[in-house]
């Protein structure tokens, strides 16, 4: 199994940082078309951020898998390792990012069981588009954007199950942060 690299310093980004870092599980996972369609995460290189210094970084991870059978062992190994090593930052979930338009029952099934190992999972549909999408001319979503209606089948939208990703992070935010919990 090979580790993800513990940072002990903030990793570096313009101010303000990120919201949300995204760790990719493994190399083609799709976190660098991630972190571009939702504007308020960063790819944190699959690196594990500090997690500790606040101030200049957030502490907030999600991690990013592609649907295949080495995929979904990667980021397993990686959520295991977070929980073993107890490390400073803050694992809210998964993302599963679909690597076909279907999906063979045995990935599924094991996605299940991964995903069931961290609080949330949010799962990303096959788009077929993106395999030939120049990733600068795709369109940036930030929550205070509001959701937007789409028609189906849109291109030049963000895809509604990227939103609904984005806006799933946000909600585990909100119920990490302890003072929003108690109502003061």
């Amino acid at each position: 199994m090979t580790a993800a690299t513990v940072l002990t310093a903030p990793i570096p980004a313009d101010r303000p940082g990120p919201a949300v870092w995204l760790v990719g599980a493994h190399g083609g996972a799709g976190v660098s078309t991630l972190a571009h369609y939702l504007s308020f995460t960063g790819d944190s290189d699959r690196r594990w951020p500090c997690g500790n210094d606040i101030e200049n970084e957030s502490p907030y991870v999600v991690m990013v898998a592609r649907e295949s059978d080495r995929g979904l062992r990667k980021a397993h190994q990686q959520i295991i390792e977070h929980r073993e090593r107890g490390l400073a930052c803050t694992l809210l979930g998964l993302i599963t990012v679909a690597g076909a338009p279907t999906l063979d029952k045995s990935v599924r099934q094991y996605r299940e069981v991964v995903a069931a190992a961290t609080e949330a999972h949010w799962s990303i549909g096959w788009h077929k588009f993106l395999a030939a999408a120049d990733l600068t001319a795709l369109p940036r979503w930030h929550p205070l954007d509001g959701v937007p209606e789409q028609a189906k089948g849109t291109r030049a939208a963000v895809p509604k199950d990227v939103i609904d990703a984005g806006v799933g992070i946000v909600t585990a935010i909100q119920r990490s942060l302890p003072h929003l919990r108690s109502g003061h």
